[in-house]
């Protein structure tokens, strides 16, 4: 009995660890069948530049529609580019929630997280408006476009402030959205001038800084609220 059940355990972590890729696997495949190779390139690039590349939705969404204008693409594969986008914060999102536990099994970081998620947890339950607000704040943070504001930290920082598995995923998704819709909007009207407006120099150099910076105040409520936690504690 104890040899299936941790068989049947740890078929289920690795269903948990696999099951985002799976899914993004079938959805890229999926495309093949509802795009033009050349409108497939494009979206498949976007999602994987957003993944991997130092950048934000700022830069990703007006270059992939930027892209699928050159190529006299139809307005339903402008929403299937930016479905494309938010979906690589939706599946970061879930891989990490899923996968939670197994960082919080690291020795000493694992036992300092648990602590600080505690701690957040104690302080914002005490207060009517705590869980709210930390929800709306945390889709606002991942709507912005910005570096360093996307689906990965927004779950990771969600997580640290105490929120459950659910709310940070909706908190993600629900700021994906309403960060990517706006900016595909602009992107489709305006066209290219968005594009080399966002790819200046001093643009980037903005994006990364107010990045830094909003990423900076979120880590810093995550330290007030622990240091609350750990005074009403004591």
């Amino acid at each position: 009995m104890r040899r299936r059940s941790r068989l049947a355990e740890a078929l289920f972590r690795a269903a948990l660890f696999v099951l985002p890729f799976a899914i993004a696997f079938v959805y890229v495949v999926t495309l093949l069948a509802v795009l033009t190779v050349d409108e497939w390139r494009i979206v498949f690039g976007g999602m994987a530049t957003y993944l991997v590349a130092p950048v934000g939705t700022e830069v990703v969404i007006p270059a992939v529609f930027i892209a699928l204008l050159a190529v006299h693409a139809a307005w339903p594969v402008f929403v299937i580019a930016a479905t494309s986008v938010v979906l690589v914060d939706v599946l970061t999102a879930l891989f990490f929630l899923w996968n939670w536990d197994l960082i919080e099994r690291v020795p000493r970081v694992g036992r300092i997280l648990r602590r600080v998620e505690d701690k957040c947890r104690q302080v914002i339950e005490k207060r009517r408006w705590g869980g709210g607000a930390t929800l709306m704040a945390l889709a606002l943070y991942v709507a912005l476009p910005f570096q360093m504001t996307g689906g990965l930290f927004g779950s990771v920082l969600g997580r640290v402030m105490g929120l459950n598995k659910i709310k940070v995923f909706l908190a993600v998704t629900a700021g994906s959205i309403a960060g990517a819709v706006p900016l595909g909007i602009v992107a489709y009207l305006v066209g290219p001038p968005v594009l080399a407006a966002l790819e200046s120099p001093s643009a980037q150099t903005f994006g990364l800084a107010a990045g830094i910076l909003i990423t900076v105040a979120f880590v810093g409520a995550v330290v007030l609220l622990y240091r609350r936690g750990r005074r009403n504690a004591d």
